[in-house]
């Protein structure tokens, strides 16, 4: 009986370890799955738990609360002096007695300066909370872009793969044609020699732009918060076509000057110095040292305006021209990429021929990788500097992703 009981539990150990190794296996093959991402794809992921929106909301709901206290006690005040000239002259009198500062509070409170507090304290509260909530919006927009400006840095290197794999294809198939041609005694060894250099010298330059790749990729997965492990494949590619934009650079400038968190920031600054001064001006005389300091306050805070609106403006026109060459690059670099193939293709025929050297087809081959790199450096570009544009008008992308020059 109690063998049999053993053997029982012997057999169930066995088969919980089975399925637990099952369990653990198929976890470790979820693990492993290739996870597919479009650009829409990433973005959603690093929305869902970016800190930095979550700040920004938690900036909007400190704001909020600001102003519902700064109502509370505004109307505490109100509600004071209402019940003060509510009274008789009697009852004052007998509450001054029994205070002797109750008189001094009460003028204080309903003096100029007060309401004056009061006005600027309004004022202070309500660009802060529009600031608030202008903030989630450009964290928001600000995910999406770092996300976008990384995803196309990974397609970038993915891209710079496939050109350099072509190219070790390419110098793969030279060696073939030179030992062919060597056993057959129709060139020196030097041939076989330098289409075995070409060769090592393109899986060199392959071995790189996997490196850099996989670099590309652990940067983007770091920012969606995926284990660096992780395999992904990217979905989405470059816009090759180049397009214009619905909107023209003076549009541009004039939604940047209404939503760019800078220059709203700015403004809000400026709102507030200017309503200090007029307020105080009407307190202080003009030879007075409060009312050239408010002066000054508020003169200062129109020049950082001017100047954020300045520097906005000149960031915008920067990236539209980028945008511009990159754009007029590319049809250009199509064509100069229909040369280099057809080149190459001259090339090895004569080569095969006997009617020209190696050198001469390493030379061909050369300038079609060339070409590949612009064209592959100005569609990035093109794609960047859309993406840069469609966002400066919601923050400043000077010095964020930075164009490629291959």
């Amino acid at each position: 009986m109690q063998k049999a009981l053993l053997s029982k539990m012997a057999i169930f150990v066995l088969v919980l370890s089975l399925m637990i190794s099952s369990i653990a296996f198929a976890q470790e093959n979820s693990d492993n799955e290739v996870l597919s991402l479009s650009v829409e794809d990433a973005v959603k992921i690093a929305e869902e738990n970016n800190q930095q929106i979550k700040l920004s909301q938690l900036a909007l709901q400190k704001a909020q609360l600001a102003r519902k206290e700064f109502n509370y006690q505004s109307k505490k005040v109100g509600s004071a002096l209402d019940l003060w000239d509510s009274l008789t002259p009697e009852q004052k009198s007998m509450l001054i007695s029994q205070t002797p500062t109750l008189y001094s509070e009460i003028t204080s409170l309903s003096g100029f300066s007060t309401s004056s507090a009061l006005e600027l304290g309004e004022k202070e509260i309500n660009v802060g909370v529009d600031l608030a909530k202008r903030g989630i919006e450009v964290a928001i927009k600000g995910v999406e872009y770092g996300i976008e400006s990384a995803y196309y840095g990974a397609l970038l290197a993915k891209e710079n793969v496939a050109i350099a794999q072509a190219a070790v294809d390419r110098q793969q198939e030279m060696l073939r044609i030179a030992e062919a041609k060597y056993k057959a005694g129709t060139v020196a060894k030097t041939e076989v020699l330098n289409a075995q250099v070409q060769l090592t010298k393109a899986e060199g330059d392959l071995s790189k732009a996997k490196s850099s790749e996989e670099k590309a990729y652990i940067t983007l997965k770091k920012l969606l918060g995926l284990p660096l492990d992780k395999n992904i494949n990217l979905t989405d590619s470059f816009k090759e076509s180049p397009e214009n934009l619905d909107v023209t650079l003076d549009e541009l400038i004039e939604q940047a000057n209404s939503n760019r968190i800078d220059i709203v920031s700015a403004e809000g600054a400026f709102e507030i110095a200017k309503l200090d001064f007029e307020l105080s001006s009407k307190a202080y005389p003009s030879n007075t040292f409060t009312y050239a300091e408010k002066e000054y306050a508020m003169e200062e805070a129109q020049l950082k305006l001017s100047n954020t609106k300045s520097s906005a403006e000149a960031e915008i026109r920067n990236t539209w021209l980028d945008f511009e060459d990159a754009k007029t690059n590319i049809p250009v670099l199509d064509k100069s990429l229909e040369v280099a193939r057809e080149s190459l293709r001259i090339a090895k025929l004569s080569y095969e021929a006997g009617l020209v050297r190696s050198v001469d087809v390493t030379a061909a081959e050369d300038g079609l990788k060339q070409v590949q790199l612009q064209r592959l450096s100005a569609i990035y570009n093109y794609n960047l500097a859309r993406l840069k544009l469609e966002n400066s008008v919601y923050f400043s992308t000077a010095g964020t992703a930075s164009s490629s020059s291959m």
